[in-house]
């Protein structure tokens, strides 16, 4: 295989792998949400309006084509754009895996962690998606890290199974 088909394997890999890591971070965060506090719930709920994907699709439907969602069409391309991140990051995953070898140490876990800070706690917040970190409450730090790390560790192990199946 040819360096550049090695890497496009690679990157599609490592998409499709991140198709599969978005639906086992998302049921992650939702059983560790069902188990937060009320308390804690409404302390977030407080701070975050809106998910940050919607934020996004509201802004880009609102300020690029001038057109305003209703709340179901904003929830679906809100969920449309988390897909669409996690499998593009997951994508840079499967070119980087190689590569940087630092980044998928422990099932990929390295890269777990820097997609949650550089993502969730920096991204969203530079973007203004969401409030500053500050402004919720450990649990839901804690909880987008361990949904990061399964999503990683998901994405790894898939991206592996590719290439055991496929070459």
């Amino acid at each position: 295989m040819t360096k550049n088909n090695s890497l496009l394997r690679d990157i599609a890999y490592g998409m499709i792998g991140g198709a599969v890591g978005t639906v086992v971070l998302d049921c992650v965060a939702n059983l560790m949400y069902k188990f937060e506090s009320e308390e804690k719930k409404k302390l977030e709920e407080h701070a975050r309006k809106e998910e940050p994907t919607e934020v996004l699709a509201r802004r880009i439907s609102e300020n690029v084509l001038r057109v305003k969602l209703s709340n179901e069409t904003k929830s679906k391309l809100g969920k449309a754009i988390h897909l669409s991140v996690g499998i593009g990051m997951s994508g840079l995953y499967g070119a980087l895996h190689d590569r940087v070898p630092a980044l998928s140490k422990a099932s990929g876990l390295p890269y777990g962690v820097a997609f949650s800070l550089v993502v969730d706690e920096g991204l969203n917040t530079a973007l203004k998606l969401t409030p500053p970190p500050g402004d919720f409450p450990i649990e839901a730090h804690l909880r987008g890290l361990l949904a990061h790390l399964t999503y990683a560790a998901t994405t790894d192990r898939t991206l592996h199974l590719l290439r055991r199946i496929f070459g």
